[in-house]
C-alpha cells in the first residue's frame, strides 16, 4: 500500500522576498514538544536530554542540542527541533523524567512555523500585534504569544538573518497558516512583498 504524501499546510506557498527589506517562508515539519512540570522537579534530567536547562523567566528562551526550548508559562515549555527527531526526542524525555510527574505532548501536525525576518521586519509586525517589538522590549530570545489580526500565533525573536536583521518565527495553527502568511505578505507589501492571495478567498484589506 502506498503511504500518503506528506504536505505542509502552506505546501502552495513559495519563499517571497522583498530584497532586504523582508522575506518570507514556512520551515515545514519542524518538530514541536510541549513539555509540563515542575521545573524544580524535571529541570536537571531533562536539561540532560534537551542541553540546556529549561528556561524559568517568563517569555525566555534557551538554546539547546540542535534545539531550542521556548517558555511557554511557569510550568509549560515547547520544545524545537529539527524536522524528523521530535519522536525520539519525546521517548528519550519520557525514559529521563520516568518516576517525575511531567507531561510531554508531540504537537508538530498541529501548528507549522513561519518564519519573517529583514531589516524592516518589525514595522510589518507591529501592524498585525500589541506587543512592542522594539529591541530593548523585545530582545534576542524572548518569546510571546498573541493576537495577529484575526488569528493567535506565537512569537520568537529567533536571530538574525544574513543582513543582521531581526528574524522571527511565528508557531501558527494549520488551520490558520494560510491567513497569517497572507496577512504578513499584506503587512510587508509597501517594502516590495508581492501580493498573496488567500486560498479561501478572503477580501480582507489591511487598514491604512
Amino acid at each position: 500500500m502506498l503511504e500518503p504524501d506528506r504536505r505542509s499546510p502552506l505546501h502552495h506557498r513559495t519563499e517571497i522576498s522583498a530584497e532586504e527589506a523582508a522575506h518570507l517562508r514556512e520551515l515545514p515539519f519542524q518538530g514541536k514538544i510541549v513539555l509540563r512540570g515542575d521545573a524544580g522537579s524535571i529541570g536537571d534530567a531533562a536539561a540532560d536530554v534537551l542541553g540546556a536547562q529549561l528556561p524559568v523567566e517568563p517569555c525566555g528562551s534557551a538554546l539547546g542540542a540542535n534545539l531550542a526550548i521556548l517558555w511557554i508559562g511557569p510550568d509549560e515549555w515547547w520544545i524545537i527541533t529539527e524536522a524528523g527527531v521530535e519522536r525520539d526526542t519525546q521517548a528519550r524525555l519520557s525514559v529521563a523524567l520516568q518516576g517525575r510527574h511531567h507531561q510531554t505532548v508531540d504537537v508538530t501536525d498541529y501548528y507549522t512555523t513561519i518564519e519573517v525576518a529583514g531589516l524592516r521586519v518589525i514595522e510589518m509586525l507591529s501592524k498585525l500585534t500589541t506587543l512592542d517589538l522594539h529591541r530593548r522590549a523585545f530582545p534576542l530570545g524572548r518569546v510571546a504569544g498573541s493576537m495577529f489580526a484575526q488569528t493567535q500565533a506565537t512569537l520568537w525573536h529567533a536571530g538574525s538573518d544574513e543582513y543582521d536583521s531581526p528574524s522571527f518565527r511565528l508557531f501558527v495553527r494549520w488551520t490558520t497558516a494560510d491567513y497569517l502568511w497572507c496577512l504578513l505578505a499584506e503587512a510587508g507589501r509597501e517594502f516590495g512583498l508581492p501580493v498573496q492571495e488567500p486560498l479561501a478567498g478572503e477580501t480582507w484589506r489591511l487598514a491604512r
